[in-house]
């Protein structure tokens, strides 16, 4: 039986796509699902920064994160994020992809860092075994921006507007789940195909 296919379109200022995340990280350890990351990004420059990233969503994630195990603290401003996005590409290349991605999303939601910025970038890989130097000559060169640019402009055409976003199962049966989703649900879904 061929593994169940997950693709995840999601953002790393997204809280719900933090615990969706981690959820789908626990039910493709346990159930081998092939999971797919795809980039976007909530606000790309030039598109203007939110003035108050207070969100009312800490209430309504609470039990989601605890199931989880993750932190999610208001980081009290936005990062642009298409640099986190090329840093987990090149962690996905070196085979800490997961643990990159784990990683961005906690020096955000948990120690409040900006996740923008190279050189956090590069000290949140070098957590997960990233060679800082190499991490950061990539980031310099945009060598993963094409990448990340051609998951937006895929989503575009999907008339994906929002994170996260998984598509459950591959062609045309798979089936679209917007909003963030519980590891009892992802489970489910991965088991009952």
């Amino acid at each position: 039986m061929a593994a169940v296919q997950v693709e995840i379109v999601s953002d790393f200022t997204c809280p719900f796509s933090y615990v969706t995340e981690a959820a789908l990280l626990r039910v493709g350890a346990e159930t081998g699902a092939e999971v797919r990351h795809r980039a976007f990004e909530l606000y790309p420059a030039p598109s203007p920064l939110p003035l108050d990233a207070e969100m009312d969503w800490k209430d309504a994630l609470a039990s989601l994160a605890a199931a989880t195990g993750v932190s999610l603290l208001r980081p009290g401003y936005q990062s642009r994020t298409r640099k986190a996005h090329e840093a987990a590409r090149f962690a996905e290349e070196r085979g800490v992809g997961a643990a990159m991605r784990m990683a961005i999303y906690a020096a955000y939601f948990t120690d409040g860092r900006d996740v923008g910025r190279i050189d956090v970038l590069v000290e949140v890989g070098e957590t997960v075994g990233l060679d800082r130097t190499e991490l950061k000559v990539v980031l310099d060169i945009d060598r993963f921006t094409g990448s990340v640019l051609a998951d937006e402009a895929w989503a575009e055409r999907s008339g994906i507007r929002s994170v996260p976003t998984l598509l459950v199962g591959a062609g045309p049966e798979s089936e679209v789940w917007v909003g963030a989703q519980s590891y009892a649900a992802l489970r489910d879904a991965v088991a009952g195909r």
